[in-house]
């Protein structure tokens, strides 16, 4: 089938690196609601056909045969429309059409086994965890020592929230008129309080092209909150792109705000994003907000810095694929030299706004506590960790800094 040669291609781009995550599972909503269903179905159980492989198959197999039989493993796994028989055909189908004919024995002979006897779960509490929940090892132990095992296993647990938030703009609508323009184009929604979950589909592309809403997470509106603008607030967003935060801050209150980014290209991504919500109170810089200083002149810093990005794992599920142990370190570095840059920025009375949509302490707690032992003209107001909810809520972190007057 046509689908299926769409799943493994997308899969392909995305297991070389060849294609990041949103752009290719952009690529799958193109090709329907099955690939789309299939594609992020292999991609958040990964960990856990890892594990079945290594079970089954004495030798790692080949790169291809492996997508195909995590492929496979899902439509055993999910399909239940499709009789077992079928869902294996259509796998071996894949493999000739793809050239691989060859491999068809060896593909069949694995699902066979995994059909008729499964795979024990590991012995070892955390490794077991990390097999049924489907998130890398070394992650799961970092939770367990940090929120110890009951909230690890919480929210580690939760079942993926597929659904798509989505917002007003204050400049042309109202939340409740917006209710009433989902409803008459026939589009089912939940109401959030600040925005409504939705499934993505065409019927929304009217309201979106017309500026008339956006898609913004609940936690990055509550992250925005925060920060409590007011009229006549001069803001800066050091971490600007795609410009989200920006573009609602600046619908909040009659704010003037300057959008930074370290590239041209996404300077231009929060341009357009802004033109389409009709924000013309931007100004915006190409910058180095790690090494850049900034003169104290600043009510509000939001620094919204590049993270591990964990705590929005369950809706980018390819996360868990190019995220290193050894990225954490290097990340919180990159943190610090963005928050110590910010204190310059802010001035006396104003505050900064540090958040990230991780759920690492190592990138949050220990970030903060690091700034207050070397910045002692700040005092810390507010500080929270936020951990996925299975109900819209992403894990994220929030902290407020206010420099003393």
């Amino acid at each position: 089938m046509k689908e299926d040669l769409y799943i493994y291609d997308i899969l392909s781009d995305i297991y070389k690196g060849d294609s990041y995550g949103e752009r290719a599972l952009n690529r799958s909503r193109a090709k329907g609601g099955f690939v789309t269903r299939a594609v992020y179905g292999v991609l958040e159980r990964d960990t856990h056909y890892e594990y079945v492989i290594s079970k089954l198959v004495a030798k790692r197999p080949k790169p291809y045969a492996v997508i195909l039989l995590k492929m496979g493993f899902y439509m055993l796994d999910y399909m239940d429309s499709v009789p077992d028989y079928a869902a294996v055909n259509r796998i071996l189908d894949c493999a000739e059409t793809l050239g691989k004919g060859a491999v068809k024995g060896f593909l069949n002979a694995v699902f066979q086994k995994y059909l008729s006897a499964g795979v024990k779960l590991p012995k070892s509490p955390a490794e077991k965890l990390s097999v049924t929940a489907s998130v890398p090892l070394w992650i799961v132990n970092k939770y367990i020592s940090q929120y110890g095992w009951e909230r690890a296993e919480e929210f580690l647990s939760k079942e993926p929230f597929t659904k798509q938030h989505i917002r007003h703009n204050a400049r042309k609508t109202t939340h409740e008129k917006l209710g009433e323009m989902l409803k008459n184009a026939g589009v089912e929604y939940t109401d959030s309080g600040l925005g409504y979950f939705v499934d993505w589909g065409e019927k929304l592309y009217p309201l979106f092209n017309g500026g008339y809403m956006t898609m913004q997470s609940l936690t990055s509106m509550k992250c925005c909150l925060k920060a409590r603008v007011g009229d006549g607030d001069k803001v800066l967003d050091m971490c600007s792109a795609p410009g989200g935060k920006a573009v609602y801050l600046s619908e909040l209150a009659n704010i003037e705000i300057t959008c930074c980014d370290l590239h041209e290209h996404r300077v231009e991504l929060i341009k357009k994003y802004a033109e389409r919500m009709d924000a013309e109170n931007l100004k915006y810089m190409v910058c180095d907000c790690a090494q850049s200083r900034f003169s104290p002149e600043y009510d509000v810093v939001l620094c919204d810095v590049p993270c591990s990005g964990l705590g929005v794992a369950a809706s980018k599920p390819d996360i868990y694929l190019r995220r290193k142990r050894d990225d954490i370190p290097t990340l919180a570095e990159k943190q610090q030299a963005i928050l110590n840059n910010a204190a310059f920025a802010v001035k006396n009375g104003g505050k900064i706004v540090y958040s990230t949509c991780t759920t690492l302490k190592e990138e949050n707690f220990d970030v903060i506590s690091e700034f207050l032992r070397t910045h002692i003209h700040f005092d810390l107001e507010f500080s929270d960790q936020y951990l996925p909810d299975g109900k819209g809520e992403e894990g994220f972190y929030v902290a407020v800094l206010r420099r003393k007057a």
